[in-house]
């Protein structure tokens, strides 16, 4: 038997690994209140990944834990052990949580990674996410009801039928058969984005077609105004005031918004797109929309073109090219002023965001540039836009 701990946004995760039973019982209840004595105050889990058997004197000690926090829960419970907890009333009791089935990427081929995480080719009908935090848990459920909600708006989208274990950490498994990402399209033909632009901003123009009601999503307007918040303290009072401005500025709309809208989360299935990576559904004016975009393929790796080969597996050039196609197809003109003016509001949107995040991590090895980019091009926007609507 070995016990040990870790804390997680205020979670006192009790990890229990081989068997609990009279031998050894007296000694685990020890170890887990002593765990508890140097660590109170927290909601206490127990991780039952590693627990191979729990006999009666095991599951006295949950008892007398139970008796001390009545929220407790236990989860990762192997089928073995979840019989037991339920054959003795304890599913009664306290929440039990059976263990999820163990897959790996070993071998699967790599589409594409995101913030949260990256997506891998597990078989010809199999789409498999994993997720970089530890305990994506609350992550991943939050994701599956945005999955849902947006279809039941209208949007095509793949929903997660299930939860699994990759390595440490949690992945959800997704059936997308014979799929590809546009973000594949463009690497088979970098010269001809026709295709790829159609199938992205066709989504995307569906997604912008749909309201929603306050609260169902997060608003937009409130985060970029935080982002604004914070940088003004980072460059002129001028500039802070009138950035402050321009976003206080734009009307609210309830416009249902994707909010990390790039190549990699739109995968085509039958000729149809399929939108993914729902984490970060929200409201708002599509300018904040394109801030994201213009992040994505111009402004991340504005400094480094390398990013855009990493993040994509397609050039700088091609990513450049496909944001100047698809702004187009967006707003239905060819009018380069027109373009110009809607993507400057786009830009500012963008290096707000980028200036506040490159702040916010001094200790990665391009983030003096990167402020010191973003800081010369708000200077320079905020000089000629004077709305960030259109």
């Amino acid at each position: 038997m070995n016990i040990t701990y870790r804390i997680d946004k205020d979670i006192l995760y009790i990890s229990i690994e081989g068997r609990v039973d009279a031998s050894n019982a007296a000694e685990a209840e020890k170890n887990i209140f002593d765990i508890k004595g140097t660590n109170p105050g927290k909601h206490t889990v127990v991780d039952a990944d590693k627990l191979e058997y729990i006999s009666s004197a095991g599951l006295r000690v949950i008892l007398r834990m139970r008796k001390e926090e009545p929220s407790l829960a236990i989860i990762n419970v192997s089928p073995d052990v979840y019989d037991v907890f339920d054959m003795t009333g304890f599913t009664d009791m306290v929440t039990v949580e059976k263990a999820y089935p163990r897959m790996s990427v070993d071998g699967c081929e790599f589409i594409a990674k995101g913030a949260n995480g990256a997506v891998y080719r597990y078989d010809d009908e199999t789409i498999l996410k994993t997720y970089f935090a530890k305990d994506a848990l609350p992550e991943i459920k939050q994701e599956r009801e945005n999955a849902r909600r947006a279809f039941v708006l209208g949007i095509n989208t793949a929903i997660p039928y299930g939860i699994v274990r990759v390595g440490d950490g949690y992945g959800t498994v997704t059936e997308l058969l014979n799929a590809v990402s546009v973000t594949k399209l463009i690497r088979n033909s970098p010269d001809d984005l026709t295709e790829a632009v159609k199938y992205y901003i066709d989504m995307l123009k569906s997604i912008h077609a749909i309201k929603v009601e306050d609260g169902e999503v997060p608003d937009m307007k409130e985060t970029a105004l935080n982002w604004a918040d914070f940088v003004s303290s980072h460059i002129p009072e001028e500039q802070g005031s009138k950035l402050r401005a321009l976003i206080e500025a734009v009307p609210k709309q309830n416009t249902l918004m994707h909010g990390d809208y790039h190549t990699n989360n739109i995968m085509v299935q039958n000729g149809e797109p399929l939108l993914i990576d729902m984490d970060t559904l929200c409201m708002g004016h599509p300018v904040f929309e394109l801030g994201s975009m213009f992040n994505a393929f111009i402004g991340y790796s504005e400094l480094d073109h390398q990013v855009t080969m990493d993040f994509f597996g397609y050039t700088h050039e091609a990513a450049e090219k496909f944001w100047d196609m698809s702004l187009k197809a967006y707003l239905g003109t060819d009018d380069a002023a027109v373009c110009q003016s809607v993507a400057e509001k786009a830009m500012i949107i963008g290096y707000t965001r980028m200036l506040r995040r490159a702040i916010r991590r001094p200790d990665e090895a391009d983030s003096p540039a990167k402020i010191a980019r973003c800081k010369e091009m708000l200077a320079i926007l905020l000089d000629k836009v004077d709305t960030l609507t259109f």
